[in-house]
Parts: structure tokens; C-alpha cells; sequence
């Protein structure tokens, strides 16, 4: 399962959530998203490693897509932003080295062996945090 991020105006998100019928229409159009990325299978472990930062949201629409979706409103963007900033490769390489198979993290193995490709995930989180914070915009994330 990935994550996939989109990003809209605040304004399209409070419209989906007054008539959340508009979430699987405007999401898998993508007429009114304004920027998008995923972070593949890469979310379990970059939630833990991360504390949340670029994962954590508002709240959560139920009855949307087929598992639901996350919403994280601007000024909580621009948190994650601020916060996905910081991260160095360095730090996030340290923490994905201190943990074990005992933590039970979707993929962990394979990006133990494949560190360049948390990396590659993480620096797409980055940016389009960065980009979105940067345009006042609100995000809707989603696994499928």
C-alpha cells in the first residue's frame, strides 16, 4: 500500500468537506489539485522515524476513497514544512539504523537494504511540503 498526497486550496477542501462526495471525484480527476506526489511504501517508516511530521493531520474523512483520507489544513502545512526542513539525510539514516525487526514497520527490511530509496521518498516529502507551504495550500493523503 502507498501514501499518495495531494494538494488543493483551502477553499476546495472546505467545499469537499461541506459535500465529501466532491473528495473521489476531485481526487482521482485531479482537475482541481494543484500539486501531488507519493512517498510509496516508505510511509510506516518515515512516520515513525519523522515523529509524525508530514503525516499528521486535522482530521480524517471516512467515507472517501476506499480507506479514507487524511486532512491537513494550511497552517499545519506550513508546520510540516518547517518541521521536514530540519531532517537531515544523516539523522533520518541514524534512525532508520537504531531500529529493529521488532518494530514491525511496513517495508523495513527492504529499506534497510535500500536506504537510498527512503532517501529518494523523503526528499519528495520534503518538497512538496515545502511547495505547498509555500502556496497557502491544504492536503489531502491517502493510502490505496
Amino acid at each position: 500500500m502507498n501514501l499518495f498526497f495531494q494538494a488543493f486550496a483551502a477553499e476546495d477542501v472546505a467545499a469537499m468537506e461541506r459535500d465529501q462526495s466532491l473528495v473521489n471525484e476531485w481526487i482521482e480527476g485531479e482537475a482541481r489539485c494543484l500539486l501531488s506526489t507519493d512517498i510509496g511504501t516508505a510511509w510506516d517508516i518515515l512516520n515513525r522515524l519523522l515523529a509524525g511530521a508530514g503525516i499528521r493531520s486535522n482530521r480524517f474523512f471516512d467515507d472517501v476513497l476506499s480507506n479514507g483520507c487524511e486532512v491537513v489544513d494550511p497552517a499545519l502545512v506550513q508546520g510540516h514544512a518547517e518541521r521536514l526542513s530540519n531532517w537531515t539525510h544523516a539523522q533520518l539514516l541514524d534512525g532508520l539504523h537504531n531500529l529493529s525487526g521488532a518494530d514491525e514497520l511496513y517495508h523495513l527490511e527492504y529499506f534497510q537494504d535500500e536506504e537510498q530509496d527512503l532517501l529518494d521518498e523523503f526528499d519528495k516529502l520534503v518538497a512538496f511540503y515545502r511547495e505547498a507551504a509555500a502556496q497557502g495550500l491544504a492536503v489531502l493523503h491517502y493510502a490505496a
